[in-house]
């Protein structure tokens, strides 16, 4: 027992920089499976998810695509979340992301109508907006006009990565040293899913399965 407890006191440390480590990885992950439109790695990042936080919509998600929908239906849901307006790789992004895109569009649209407004031209200014956004695009790219955002702009981050490499080196994170432990996370894991209670995760899942199963929604 001593030795266990011992052996915790050398790794609280470590175990948090692995974690930080393992989490930052899954984020990249994430941002690629995206940009490459890589619809087989999103449904598997999904699966993933589920160790980090139990949701009922994406776990009905994963069962829809897995079992319950049509082989066609499926290859939908599975490879139709990512769109690519300007083609080229890695240059897609989330529906939900165009959708807002168009809401703002359409908004824009509908700001510069003024005193015109109208239900039927807003309506019509909605359907336009996807259309109106390509337009705009195709016409900046001919003309080499790039808008200058003022809201978006990312300073750059090499004085931060400099800083953080500085503070690894001093503190040397994946050594052994008695006693050593983050102030804020005094209990760490070497993974944030080692602590994830399996059994309580299984029983989730055949509960909303039976619920699936018996047409209740959450």
């Amino acid at each position: 027992m001593n030795d266990n407890i011992q052996l915790y006191a050398f790794s609280i440390h470590r175990f948090y920089s692995m974690s930080v480590i393992e989490l930052s990885v899954f984020l990249m992950q994430l941002i690629d499976t995206c940009k490459e439109g890589d619809g087989v790695r999103s449904n598997i990042n999904k699966k993933r998810l589920l160790l980090y936080f139990k949701s009922g919509k994406m776990f009905t998600a994963i069962a829809q695509i897995e079992a319950l929908a049509s082989e066609e239906m499926a290859h939908r849901l599975t490879w139709g979340r990512f769109i690519n307006w300007h083609g080229g790789i890695g240059k897609n992004i989330a529906c939900d992301v165009a959708q807002e895109i168009c809401n703002r569009v359409s908004k824009e649209v509908v700001r510069e109508m003024g005193p015109n407004k109208t239900p039927k031209a807003m309506t019509r200014a909605s359907k336009a907006a996807a259309g109106l956004q390509q337009i705009v695009q195709r016409m900046s790219n001919t003309l080499h006009f790039k808008n200058v955002s003022h809201v978006h702009c990312h300073s750059s981050s090499k004085e931060d990565e400099m800083l953080m490499v500085s503070d690894l080196r001093k503190l040397k994170p994946f050594n052994r040293k008695s006693g050593r432990c983050h102030p804020t996370f005094q209990q760490m894991e070497v993974s944030p899913t080692s602590m994830v209670d399996m059994k309580g995760l299984f029983t989730w899942l055949e509960r909303h399965k039976k619920q699936i199963a018996m047409g209740i929604k959450e």
